[in-house]
């Protein structure tokens, strides 16, 4: 019971310092609110923009073995991370020759940083994709599409991507010649063998005729493959680009109640060494 009296009397007493101290924890609550979010509005905005992107660097290095080929970015991402450090360091004048963009567009910078998309299969076991994400903040929206053509320029001049994609185009465009002549070739073959009409030889002539087909089949479609790689693999390529977003971020609502929050705690702080200050002088 006596437990009971002393919960009783602690509520009691908990309620009467809120009443009490009201005017101090509500005053404090709303100055800190409202200078922050002041301060939050005065501030240079800044605006948030993402891109997906695709790189072949994977596929101009051309593993040896083909086992380990997988679709890993990490290069690629790394590349664009690097810019970030230039960002945070605020060497905007290394990162503007970089880009090859003004040193005003590279002083809007706020942080640019990449990411890759994986997907899960069956087992739930997360696979590196193709693709990859770049997230960019900028204070000044009009200089987005340069930055977005910075990024491209970045990569088609690093030497390292440089010297394998030119490795890429000529011996990938070598194959397609190979192939348009190995086809040629086997056309040949079939012509000829399409003229043999000794039915002795009547069978054994349609198998073989039936096994240029499929290997000149083979060839086009490896063709095809080629042709296809050769026009969308670049050293960087956005597969959606950046939006010239006009809404600047200011995360206002989050700080402004994280404001209120640390406001109302330190009021209640405030309270609670103004009520022991007054017993003391009683």
């Amino acid at each position: 019971m006596e437990k009971e009296l002393s919960l009783r009397e602690i509520i009691y007493e908990i309620i009467l310092f809120f009443i009490y101290s009201r005017r101090i924890i509500l005053l404090t609550t709303i100055i800190g609110t409202l200078s922050i979010i002041l301060f939050q509005k005065v501030r240079p905005v800044y605006y948030n923009t993402t891109a997906i992107v695709t790189s072949g660097l994977f596929c101009f290095e051309r593993l040896n073995d083909e086992s380990a080929f997988v679709l890993d970015q990490k290069v690629a991402i790394d590349l664009v991370n690097l810019l970030d450090l230039d960002v945070q360091k605020e060497d905007f004048l290394i990162l503007s020759k970089k880009m090859k963009i003004s040193l005003e567009d590279a002083s809007t910078i706020k942080s640019i940083k990449a990411e890759a998309i994986t997907m899960k299969d069956a087992e739930r076991k997360e696979l590196n994709t193709s693709k990859f994400i770049i997230d960019l903040s900028v204070r000044n929206n009009q200089s987005i599409s340069n930055i977005q053509q910075g990024i491209i320029d970045y990569f088609s001049n690093n030497n390292y991507i440089k010297g394998y994609y030119d490795q890429f185009i000529s011996t990938t465009i070598n194959e397609i010649n190979e192939i348009d002549n190995e086809v040629t070739s086997l056309r040949g073959m079939r012509e000829s063998e399409s003229d043999v009409d000794v039915s002795s030889v009547h069978v054994s002539s349609i198998k073989s005729e039936y096994d240029i087909n499929n290997q000149i089949m083979e060839l086009i479609r490896l063709r095809s493959k080629n042709s296809t790689d050769l026009v969308s693999l670049k050293p960087l390529a956005f597969v959606a680009p950046f939006t010239e977003t006009q809404r600047p971020e200011r995360g206002v609502l989050l700080i402004g109640s994280v404001a209120a929050g640390i406001s109302f705690l330190l009021g209640i702080i405030i309270s609670v060494f103004r009520a022991v200050y007054l017993k003391s002088k009683e």
